[in-house]
Protein backbone atom coordinates (compact mmCIF):
# COMPACT_ATOMS: atom_id res chain seq x y z
CA UNK A 1 0.00 0.00 0.00
CA UNK A 2 1.10 3.47 -0.62
CA UNK A 3 2.66 5.53 1.93
CA UNK A 4 0.46 8.20 2.23
CA UNK A 5 1.05 11.30 4.62
CA UNK A 6 -1.44 13.40 6.28
CA UNK A 7 -1.12 17.18 6.91
CA UNK A 8 -3.41 19.20 8.78
CA UNK A 9 -3.57 22.30 6.58
CA UNK A 10 -4.88 24.64 9.12
CA UNK A 11 -1.41 23.71 10.83
CA UNK A 12 0.61 26.69 9.28
CA UNK A 13 -2.25 28.41 7.66
CA UNK A 14 -0.29 28.58 4.86
CA UNK A 15 -0.93 26.41 2.47
CA UNK A 16 0.68 26.23 -0.72
CA UNK A 17 -0.33 25.58 -4.03
CA UNK A 18 1.85 22.13 -4.39
CA UNK A 19 0.41 20.61 -0.73
CA UNK A 20 -1.61 17.69 -1.85
CA UNK A 21 -5.19 16.80 -0.80
CA UNK A 22 -6.75 12.84 -1.64
CA UNK A 23 -10.09 13.15 -3.55
CA UNK A 24 -12.60 10.55 -4.76
CA UNK A 25 -15.24 9.57 -6.65
CA UNK A 26 -17.12 6.33 -7.00
CA UNK A 27 -15.98 5.67 -10.57
CA UNK A 28 -11.92 6.50 -9.55
CA UNK A 29 -11.83 5.92 -6.27
CA UNK A 30 -9.38 7.72 -4.03
CA UNK A 31 -6.68 10.02 -5.73
CA UNK A 32 -4.03 12.40 -4.92
CA UNK A 33 -4.17 15.84 -6.48
CA UNK A 34 -2.20 19.05 -5.53
CA UNK A 35 -4.74 22.71 -4.43
CA UNK A 36 -2.97 23.99 -7.14
CA UNK A 37 -4.99 21.68 -9.10
CA UNK A 38 -7.88 22.23 -7.32
CA UNK A 39 -8.03 26.24 -8.09
CA UNK A 40 -7.26 25.76 -12.00
CA UNK A 41 -10.56 24.24 -12.06
CA UNK A 42 -12.14 27.39 -10.77
CA UNK A 43 -9.98 29.94 -12.44
CA UNK A 44 -11.04 31.85 -15.31
CA UNK A 45 -7.76 32.51 -17.33
CA UNK A 46 -7.79 35.19 -19.66
CA UNK A 47 -10.31 37.11 -17.73
CA UNK A 48 -9.21 40.47 -18.98
CA UNK A 49 -8.03 42.05 -21.62
CA UNK A 50 -6.36 45.48 -22.34
CA UNK A 51 -6.16 47.39 -25.51
CA UNK A 52 -4.48 50.93 -25.71
CA UNK A 53 -5.66 53.33 -28.24
CA UNK A 54 -3.10 56.50 -29.16
CA UNK A 55 -4.21 59.74 -30.79
CA UNK A 56 -1.98 62.73 -31.74
CA UNK A 57 -2.30 66.01 -29.79
CA UNK A 58 -3.62 69.03 -32.20
CA UNK A 59 -2.67 72.44 -31.33
CA UNK A 60 -5.75 74.35 -29.65
CA UNK A 61 -7.70 70.83 -29.71
CA UNK A 62 -9.40 70.26 -26.08
CA UNK A 63 -12.16 67.17 -27.22
CA UNK A 64 -10.46 63.77 -28.65
CA UNK A 65 -12.70 61.33 -29.78
CA UNK A 66 -11.92 57.48 -28.87
CA UNK A 67 -13.26 54.34 -29.46
CA UNK A 68 -12.77 50.85 -28.67
CA UNK A 69 -11.68 48.25 -31.58
CA UNK A 70 -13.88 44.65 -31.04
CA UNK A 71 -12.71 42.15 -29.70
CA UNK A 72 -13.28 38.30 -30.23
CA UNK A 73 -14.05 36.48 -27.32
CA UNK A 74 -14.18 39.82 -24.98
CA UNK A 75 -17.16 42.57 -24.39
CA UNK A 76 -15.90 46.40 -23.35
CA UNK A 77 -16.35 46.90 -19.72
CA UNK A 78 -14.72 50.26 -19.06
CA UNK A 79 -12.09 52.68 -20.48
CA UNK A 80 -9.12 53.01 -17.97
CA UNK A 81 -6.33 55.66 -17.48
CA UNK A 82 -7.00 58.74 -20.04
CA UNK A 83 -4.00 60.46 -20.32
CA UNK A 84 -1.26 62.73 -22.41
CA UNK A 85 1.88 61.34 -23.64
CA UNK A 86 5.03 63.52 -23.78
CA UNK A 87 3.67 66.08 -22.88
CA UNK A 88 1.54 67.34 -19.42
CA UNK A 89 -1.92 68.25 -19.01
CA UNK A 90 -5.11 67.16 -16.85
CA UNK A 91 -7.84 64.27 -18.56
CA UNK A 92 -10.94 63.10 -18.35
CA UNK A 93 -13.09 60.87 -19.94
CA UNK A 94 -16.81 61.37 -20.68
CA UNK A 95 -17.78 58.40 -20.77
CA UNK A 96 -16.19 55.76 -19.20
CA UNK A 97 -18.55 52.50 -19.47
CA UNK A 98 -19.28 53.32 -23.59
CA UNK A 99 -17.41 51.69 -26.33
CA UNK A 100 -17.25 55.85 -27.74
CA UNK A 101 -16.16 58.17 -25.55
CA UNK A 102 -14.11 61.60 -25.83
CA UNK A 103 -11.01 62.57 -23.91
CA UNK A 104 -10.90 65.65 -22.74
CA UNK A 105 -7.87 67.72 -22.08
CA UNK A 106 -7.71 70.50 -19.63
CA UNK A 107 -5.91 73.57 -20.44
CA UNK A 108 -6.98 75.91 -17.15
CA UNK A 109 -4.38 78.05 -17.68
CA UNK A 110 -4.60 79.32 -21.26
CA UNK A 111 -1.23 78.20 -22.48
CA UNK A 112 -0.09 78.15 -25.90
CA UNK A 113 0.10 74.36 -26.11
CA UNK A 114 1.12 74.39 -30.20
CA UNK A 115 4.71 73.34 -29.44
CA UNK A 116 3.20 70.42 -27.85
CA UNK A 117 1.57 69.51 -31.09
CA UNK A 118 4.45 68.29 -33.41
CA UNK A 119 3.22 64.56 -33.95
CA UNK A 120 5.10 62.91 -31.43
CA UNK A 121 2.82 64.08 -28.03
CA UNK A 122 -0.61 62.43 -28.22
CA UNK A 123 -3.51 61.48 -25.62
CA UNK A 124 -3.88 57.51 -25.07
CA UNK A 125 -6.53 55.34 -22.76
CA UNK A 126 -6.72 51.70 -22.24
CA UNK A 127 -10.00 50.09 -23.27
CA UNK A 128 -10.79 47.03 -20.61
CA UNK A 129 -12.38 43.90 -22.08
CA UNK A 130 -13.67 40.80 -20.18
CA UNK A 131 -14.47 37.64 -21.36
CA UNK A 132 -17.49 36.81 -22.95
CA UNK A 133 -18.25 33.37 -20.54
CA UNK A 134 -17.95 35.74 -17.85
CA UNK A 135 -19.61 39.21 -18.64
Amino acid sequence: MADIKFMDISENDNPATTDSILVGNQENGVKRTTLGKIGDMFAVHGLLHFEQTNTVFKAQTICYPIAAPDIEGYQFAFWLNPATTGWTASTYIDSPASKQADIWVSNTSNADLSPFANGKNGLTATAVYIKNSVA
